[in-house]
């Protein structure tokens, strides 16, 4: 019982909808779901302090350079994720639009990375920006969006100045 009362409280800090009147789950890639079953979606709930190093191992490693997309320089969008991707992603300009950081510290809305991976809504970027062209879409490309705990621990992480820790 205490574990149901624990979960419910760290699943209550998580966003379930970037959409005000959807309820989550959607096939428009504007949700992330709350996910109660996956153990590294529970695990990102924990993570405080939230470590380049742990979304290193639970987010990119398994969602973004698994298939080859961003495991060299060479690969989609020439961004690296498979190693030093603090040295790929903050203050970096994105190959798809040049005006925008991939990480501003401190600035989850500045934020292109964010915008990817349907945790900013284009609209509520700072500036307001477009979706990512159709030929590249949103991320992980061809594979469903992050659970909301994973992008909350993304959140978090650059929210704390986005240390290379």
């Amino acid at each position: 019982m205490l574990r149901l009362v624990v979960l419910a409280g760290l699943v209550a800090g998580c966003r379930v909808s970037l959409e005000s009147v959807d309820a989550g789950g959607d096939s428009t890639g504007r949700a992330c779901v709350v996910s109660t079953t996956s153990a590294p979606c529970m695990a990102a709930t924990m993570q405080n302090p939230v470590t380049l190093t742990w979304i290193q191992q639970n987010i990119f490693t398994v969602s973004c350079n698994f298939s080859g997309c961003h495991s060299s320089a060479s690969d989609a969008g020439k961004l690296d994720l498979k190693t030093s991707a603090h040295d790929h992603l903050v203050g970096i300009s994105s190959m798809i639009d040049r005006t925008r950081m991939l990480v501003v510290p401190n600035d989850v809305h500045a934020s292109y990375l964010m915008l990817m991976v349907r945790d900013v809504p284009p609209a509520m970027a700072t500036p307001p920006a477009a979706a990512p062209p159709g030929s590249v879409g949103y991320m992980p490309q061809g594979s469903t969006t992050l659970c909301c705990q994973k992008l909350d621990a993304l959140e978090r992480w650059i929210n704390s100045g986005a240390p290379n820790n």
